[in-house]
């Protein structure tokens, strides 16, 4: 006598072809976190994980290049303005990209012997992190001196302001907030790496998960 398999098999027709285009980010469905740092999303085809810090740096990366190009970056003035002490060498650097800091968002002026006043910020960039990401900008700085280019460099300001403004791991999100950046992910124009190269999503296909659990 045989016996039909009581696990029954998956519908043929709910298997997609493996070809898959960035659209399905569009439609993804978060389901939660891990450890309150990667979104775990279900779509059309498969399941996603999702850095969460690294998906909304490419967001407002994005954001802020197009901003600086429109010449409306948003700014925040400062309460008080931070005194910033520089090398001989960052003080050489500053003097270069004064106008860039300018049109990315930052208000700086010269304040004494090696020594700089910002006054304003761009607006997502907390109180916080605005001496560590005008140091980095510096050091973007010196590196253009070995042969990155003036696109470059205005690109890692960019980078820069969108890091430490960008959601950190180790964060609850709501699901309200997770569909809003999946949503804002997949209208970027490149929304599977940061500005930095650094992947955004991992993706297990259906097709994937099914012969894993040897159902194809």
């Amino acid at each position: 006598m045989l016996f039909r398999s009581a696990h029954g098999e998956f519908p043929a027709d709910a298997i997609p072809a493996p070809e898959i285009s960035l659209s399905v980010l569009s439609d993804l469905r978060p389901l939660g976190q891990i450890h309150e740092s990667f979104i775990i999303a279900a779509g059309r085809d498969g399941l996603w994980i999702i850095d969460q810090h690294v998906a909304h740096e490419r967001i407002l990366f994005e954001q802020v290049m197009k901003q600086r190009a429109a010449g409306r970056v948003e700014m925040q003035r400062l309460l008080m303005p931070l005194i910033l002490q520089l090398t001989p060498e960052q003080q050489i650097d500053y003097a270069r990209i004064a106008d860039e800091l300018n049109v990315s968002g930052f208000e700086t002026e010269p304040f004494g012997n090696r020594t700089i006043a910002v006054k304003a910020a761009p607006a997502n960039v907390g109180a916080a992190d605005l001496e560590k990401i005008l140091y980095e900008i510096l050091e973007i700085a010196e590196s253009e001196l070995r042969g990155a280019s003036l696109d470059d460099l205005r690109r890692g300001i960019c980078a820069s302001i969108a890091c430490r403004a960008a959601i950190k791991i180790n964060m609850r999100l709501d699901t309200a907030k997770m569909e809003w950046l999946l949503r804002a992910l997949a209208a970027t124009d490149c929304p599977m790496s940061c500005p930095h190269g650094r992947p955004i999503a991992m993706h297990y296909s259906t097709r994937e998960i099914l012969k894993a659990f040897h159902r194809i």
